[in-house]
């Protein structure tokens, strides 16, 4: 049921999508995030059989806050992943 009225929209979510070569490198990165607060519901992913040449992950992440996004995108660059952010 839909109910009339204004709503008003959050503020947009900080967003990561993370290119990984390595497949691996991807999984370990969700482990990370989990760890560092981020809801498995807040992570996607384009898994390896659906990239070009059956190798790497892309790893897409929002986060609520500023700080958790920072840590988050240094932990993925560690891997090795090259970061891209922007905020939908």
């Amino acid at each position: 049921m839909i109910r009339p009225g204004a709503v008003q929209s959050p503020e947009s979510p900080l967003r990561l999508a993370v290119r990984f070569d390595d497949a691996a490198a991807g999984n370990l990165a969700i482990q990370l995030l989990t760890t560092l607060g981020v809801s498995n519901d807040r992570l996607g992913v384009v898994d390896p059989d659906r990239m070009e040449g059956g190798r790497g992950m892309i790893l897409s992440a929002t986060f609520a806050d500023e700080p958790t996004r920072i840590r988050a995108e240094d932990v993925c660059r560690k891997l090795g992943g090259r970061v891209h952010r922007w905020r939908g």
